[in-house]
């Protein structure tokens, strides 16, 4: 399965939940094995969240919403996600379908109550804002590791954690939305606690999304439960984090989700 981790936080918006395997030695890596190592880390094979979504502007107001997000690992070992909107009224029962594909962009299509039908997202649209947040639909798609040179700039301390930081520029350039990406990786999970991301035209800092949380276990699991992604134009933020059903975190993983979750049909109807 291709999974460049941007914001893996997502493979559950999932770019929320971040997870790793187990860890190697410190000694005498190079930036290409920190991201194999990334990329190689336990997701389960299937991941249930409930997941406050807070879109911030330059002044702090904040507009809160709550997603559901269901992914899994399909036959073929590629990801296939699903994101419904439960709040507020007006992104009420918007449904957004990805799928990943072994030689090609990943699929997604996203369904708008207001217009009554589905609708597929264009590769056209790839920098667009992904429903008014600070990720674009690029943001959400996989990524092949081999699409991008890795090096090892560094090793530092961020917010308490022990980091290899790792820079990744595309092999293509034209192929990809920015000129390049940083990333600072914990040494004891191989999770990704720090990314920046350079204009493509500029070179400049675009954003940055960091994990404002602990990172801590669930079924075994390493599981950051909250990051947020900034605009440093606009000074707009999006903030994700797990959110609580019945007094406890909703957050599963490898429970057994229906194949017809990921349609088109479920997609338009919701069943």
């Amino acid at each position: 399965m291709k999974t460049f981790v941007k914001s893996n936080y997502l493979k559950a918006l999932l770019l929320i939940v971040i997870i790793t395997a187990v860890s190697f030695s410190a000694a005498a890596v190079d930036g290409r094995e920190v991201m194999e190592r990334v990329q190689d880390r336990e997701s389960g094979d299937t991941q249930h969240v409930l997941a406050g979504m807070d879109l911030i502007d330059s002044d702090g107001n904040v507009r809160s919403r709550v997603i559901e997000v269901w992914s899994q690992d399909n036959q073929s070992d590629l990801r296939e996600t699903l994101m419904v909107f439960h709040e507020p009224a007006s992104v009420k029962d918007t449904r957004f379908l990805q799928k990943e594909n072994e030689e090609a962009d990943d699929d997604q299509w996203i369904y708008l109550p207001d217009l009554g039908r589905v609708r597929r997202i264009s590769g056209g649209q790839g920098s667009d804002s992904f429903m008014g947040t600070d990720f674009t639909y690029d943001d959400l798609k996989s990524r092949e590791i081999d699409n991008f040179e890795y090096e090892l700039l560094r090793e530092e301390e961020f917010n308490g954690y022990q980091t290899y930081v790792v820079e990744a520029i595309p092999k293509s350039p034209e192929d990809e939305q920015y000129a390049k990406t940083i990333s600072w990786i914990t040494k004891e999970h191989f999770i990704p606690v720090k990314l920046e991301m350079y204009d493509k035209d500029s070179e400049e800092l675009s954003k940055v999304m960091t994990v404002d949380s602990e990172i801590k276990k669930v079924d075994g699991i390493w599981t950051a439960f909250s990051t947020t992604m900034e605009n440093l134009a606009s000074g707009h933020s999006t903030r994700l984090y797990i959110q609580q059903r019945d007094g406890n975190y909703l957050l599963e993983y490898n429970k057994k989700i229906d194949d017809r979750r990921f349609t088109q049909q479920y997609l338009e109807t919701g069943r």
